[in-house]
């Protein structure tokens, strides 16, 4: 999908030179910079911390650069806000989503721009342009729809569809597909690559090496807000890619699998939704790590939430050590021994405005309390060993959880899952949008979980990581198991059960 090396004759669009910026004492960037073409895809990649949310912000008018330049056309800009940025044609689709959940879809594509007569919005005009863009993207959305009622997926698309929307010349992606399967993502690169072929310039920001080296052109790496290389995407290799990334050598991403599994640890059974998922039976092993695959919307988070009590079910048995457990809410799961991490940690899996020692402590709080009231001492000293375990990067635990990087948040919800004691965990994509660095940490306390008896249930849109760290791997489609693969486990065979008699995207 990349271009060659002869497209290196690409007119100029935008240029950032030398840039630096701190927050208070932190120095986020120092001597950082980019170069994209008219017509390329430049991947820009880092781990947690490294700098390329801070770049990108600068770009888009969220933050004024300390020093440095930012060239649109060899003009200099300093765009105050984002609408500035939109004007000059630089549109950014943040990791964060921007959306009004209580608006519809055209509404929020068309937000404080829509087509207006006589003092009223046209509002069959605005929903035709929305879904002439929803067409271009081939999904199954419609104008009306209101955005609440979407998935995380969904969503995302109708924040990349609304960026571009506006026609924009420059076009900032901070992890766009990570909350997309691999058919939304496949859509999502034929969009971008019509763009580019139009003469767009595309900043793409991931953490999945298989994308950027399948769509992009070029990359640049930084690492603690330095500028610390650019390469031609042709011309490099993933491994070589991660060295510069993390400034070390990586011998193994994921950790050795299973030599064994233990007794079944927890079985459902008979697990039906009406309209959600049916009749769904499986069981993970002591010690096993086992991998649930299938497309967004196949029932894989639909079944956990309704095991974890927190969503819904008609009907269904679950056994853990030969007894059935009573699961009504979610404190009815952490009582039974399980613990679920779920997909959207900003959202559901932290409390953003308190502390860490808060957030890690909020499920023990038995092990949190004195004899009468919670103990603050023992809450700090539980969160103290959970940090120093996981290796959390904090000032102290007494810090917002929401001011910590992605990675870091990441650590804090599976350090208040681990912090539990729990016999099954469940983990809801446990590395979306986090460094190569965190997910080879992250990925090792999963499996050493698993090594002292513990059942891991692993939901991912990662084939990469599915295949990985599972030792079994259940693939759902449209809310029914469709097999397994535990022998000979590999993408082809993961893939062919997730799209055998498949619909076909953009059908009815």
């Amino acid at each position: 999908m990349s271009r060659s090396d002869s497209d290196a004759g690409l007119p100029l669009l935008l240029e950032a030179r030398s840039l630096s910026k701190s927050f208070g004492p932190t120095r986020a960037l120092r001597n950082a910079g980019i170069e994209l073409r008219s017509g390329e895809i430049h991947a820009l990649v880092g781990e947690n911390g490294a700098g390329k949310s801070t770049l990108i912000k600068i770009l888009a008018g969220v933050f004024r650069r300390d020093g440095g330049i930012v060239l649109l056309d060899g003009k200099e800009i300093a765009p105050g806000n984002p609408r500035q940025a939109r004007e000059l044609g630089i549109s950014t689709v943040f990791q964060e989503l921007s959306l009004c959940s209580t608006m519809t879809v055209a509404e929020n594509i068309f937000v404080n721009r829509e087509p207006v007569r006589l003092g009223l919005v046209r509002r069959k005009t605005m929903e035709r342009a929305a879904d002439d863009y929803l067409r271009s993207f081939n999904v199954q959305l419609k104008p009306g729809d209101t955005v609440g009622d979407l998935s995380v997926a969904q969503r995302q698309i109708v924040e990349i569809v609304k960026a571009v929307s506006v026609s924009a010349r420059v076009l900032i992606l901070d992890e766009p597909t990570s909350s997309l399967d691999d058919r939304e993502s496949r859509k999502l690169f034929q969009l971008l690559l019509r763009l580019r072929d139009d003469g767009a310039g595309i900043i793409f920001v991931s953490h999945k090496m298989n994308e950027i080296f399948r769509i992009a052109d070029r990359i640049t790496v930084f690492r603690d807000g330095e500028y610390i290389m650019t390469c031609e995407r042709a011309g490099a290799t993933p491994d070589e890619v991660i060295r510069a990334m993390v400034g070390r050598e990586i011998s193994q991403v994921f950790p050795p699998k299973a030599a064994r599994m233990g007794p079944p640890k927890l079985a459902l059974s008979g697990f039906s939704s009406l309209g959600r998922f049916r009749d769904i039976a499986l069981t993970v092993h002591e010690g096993e790590i086992l991998g649930l695959a299938g497309l967004t919307g196949a029932g894989r988070t639909e079944v956990m939430q309704a095991l974890f009590g927190y969503g819904p079910k008609d009907s269904g048995r679950a056994v853990m050590g030969g007894k059935t457990l009573r699961i009504g809410s979610p404190a009815d799961a952490i009582r039974e021994g399980i613990m679920y991490a779920p997909e959207d940690r900003r959202l559901h899996g932290l409390f953003l405005g308190q502390s860490v020692a808060m957030n890690v402590g909020v499920s023990s709080l038995r092990a949190c309390s004195g004899k009468a009231l919670m103990s603050s001492a023992k809450e700090s000293e539980l969160a103290r060993r959970m940090v120093e375990t996981l290796d959390i990067k904090v000032n102290s635990i007494d810090q917002e959880a929401g001011s910590l990087s992605g990675g870091n948040q990441q650590k804090i919800v599976l350090a208040k899952c681990l912090a539990a004691r729990p016999e099954v965990l469940i983990v809801d994509e446990p590395t979306r949008g986090i460094d190569i660095g965190s997910k080879i940490e992250i990925y090792a306390q999963l499996r050493a979980f698993a090594e002292k008896g513990g059942g891991v249930i692993l939901i991912s849109s990662e084939l990469q990581e599915i295949i990985g760290l599972s030792d079994r791997v259940v693939v759902f489609r449209g809310g029914e198991i469709m097999g397994e693969v535990r022998e000979n486990l590999s993408e082809e065979a993961v893939v062919a059960l997730m799209f055998e008699h498949a619909q076909e995207p953009g059908a009815a």
